[in-house]
């Protein structure tokens, strides 16, 4: 019984120990991200983000350091290597073998007449010790046509996983231009509002006194209060749109700090370059079908899955293949110790045999369902075409009326301030116009980024990759007064 115990003990011992220990396996220390994050902030072009970016130099920034970009690269790379390592299966097997052994007693052999059955004396057959050694080359040509299949599977894998990122590359594009543009339409409307706004909080407040001690129209007065507290809150609702483009902008170029990059400055009058689209819907279509990665990756994953049917097919056939080898044996009672061998094997698993026709077709059906698919998703391609080019004419037309509104805003707070200079114009006049005029300046730059996001959406769902800029650092500083409109928003085309 004391042995008994003495066992469990030990057991359950041996298992506690094992439970702790794997208790101590714990995830990294979230210390350790931190500190990765901060090594990949020191890789950023400091030089570049000490001047203020442009659009380009943004996009570069999120194509060179965006983390998730990298990952798409890396899993690319991984499949490339994969393809590489697919090849060395075409090679024939080359086996080499070798061993030492020793005997004792040795082995001692005897045999007995089957007619007489009298038993031969003893004798030794073997050495005591014997050294052996083989070195096989043999190659089944069912796994050599499996291996060719699975080398053009795994080049197809590389370009489905390229198409993925070229996907992901059209999305953070379009993502890094709708931020940009809303972040430098932020900062612009944080330092021209600031003390515009004051004045219309104090504009209000003088109305409110006004109303009170019956110095006006008290129905004027209110109106005026409602106005420009209209104003303020349209004003604010902007602002709301617009409040954490940075903080994206930041985490699309993989900077960790909002604070750390300057952007170039809008001005009031910025001359903001759009196109037209040139193109007709049909052209769009075409060019959509045949760029657009999803299209190209789902064409990818169906001669994949042909490709499987085929090693299926394979598979049912049985392994033959010819061997060649040498062969060594120390063994002195053989009178040659070295010789070689070559023949043709065959072997055939019966059991498959009831199970190839259900994997066959089942093989079948995959590519079946990718077909289906690559069919669906081409219709989706073609409604996201026709959707994304109505957006982007629509956003266009509405842009275009902004800047004729802000326009005309302009010159009404011009006069509006001539005219309360000239006696002629009350201070509520030229405070309301001029809220007028930044109002209508900031839908402008709001509609402004609309269209550009309109015009990414549109690129993206036609397949088109975009233009992507040189390396900001090999760019030069722009000018104080250069500005981010100067970009031109090219219409589609099929070049």
């Amino acid at each position: 019984m004391s042995a008994h115990r003495s066992i469990r003990h030990i057991v359950s011992t041996a298992i506690t120990a094992a439970t702790l220990a794997a208790c101590s396996i714990t995830p990294p220390d979230l210390g350790e991200i931190r500190q990765e994050l901060s090594r990949h902030a020191e890789t950023l072009p400091q030089e570049i983000l000490q001047r203020p970016l442009t659009v380009e130099d943004a996009i570069a920034l999120a194509v060179a350091h965006n983390l998730d970009n990298r990952v798409k690269v890396l899993e690319e790379v991984l499949a490339a290597g994969k393809a590489d390592l697919s090849l060395f299966a075409l090679l024939p097997e080359l086996a080499a073998k070798g061993g030492w052994s020793k005997r004792n007693p040795k082995k001692l052999t005897t045999s007995r007449d089957t007619s007489t059955g009298a038993t031969a004396d003893y004798s030794v057959g073997e050495d005591a010790i014997s050294r052996t050694g083989d070195l096989t080359a043999s190659w089944n040509l069912m796994d050599f046509g499996i291996a060719m299949i699975r080398a053009e599977q795994e080049e197809d894998r590389v370009k489905l996983l390229l198409e993925k990122r070229r996907r992901a590359l059209h999305l953070l594009v379009q993502d890094v231009q709708a931020s940009y543009w809303k972040a430098v339409i932020n900062e612009y409307a944080e330092k021209k509002y600031n003390s515009l706004e004051r004045r219309l909080v104090k504009s209000v407040e003088d109305a409110e006194t006004a109303e009170r001690t019956k110095v006006g129209d008290p129905m004027q007065m209110l109106a005026h209060q409602r106005a420009i507290v209209d104003t303020m809150r349209q004003i604010a609702e902007l602002q709301r749109q617009t409040s954490t483009a940075r903080a994206d902008l930041a985490g699309y170029m993989g900077v960790q700090s909002v604070i750390s990059f300057k952007l170039a400055e809008l001005q009031d009058d910025s001359f903001l370059t759009v196109a037209d689209p040139t193109e007709t819907i049909e052209n769009l279509e075409i060019i959509a079908l045949g760029n657009r990665p999803e299209l190209r990756g789902e064409e990818a994953q169906f001669r994949i899955d042909v490709q499987e049917v085929r090693t299926e097919l394979l598979k049912s056939l049985p392994g033959i293949g010819p061997f060649m080898g040498g062969h060594y044996d120390s063994n002195t009672f053989i009178k040659y110790n070295a010789w070689a061998d070559a023949g043709l094997h065959m072997a055939y698993n019966l059991v498959d045999m009831l199970s190839t026709p259900k994997r066959i077709g089942q093989a079948k059906n995959v590519a079946e369902v990718t077909r289906a698919r690559r069919l669906a998703l081409g219709m989706t391609v073609v409604t996201q075409v026709h959707v994304s080019d109505l957006q982007y004419r629509h956003a266009l037309k509405e842009y275009r009326l902004t800047e004729h509104m802000a326009g005309i805003d302009r010159r009404i707070s011009g006069l509006a301030s001539k005219s309360k200079q000239a006696g002629s114009g009350s201070a509520m006049e030229e405070i309301k116009a001029e809220a007028s005029g930044m109002l209508s300046t900031l839908r402008r730059f709001i509609l402004y980024s609309d269209l550009q996001g309109a015009k990414a959406r549109l690129n993206s769902a036609l397949g088109i990759d975009p233009a992507l800029p040189p390396d900001p650092a090999a760019t030069p500083a722009p000018t104080p007064d250069a500005a981010p409109e100067t970009a031109t928003d090219a219409a589609p085309s099929t070049s």
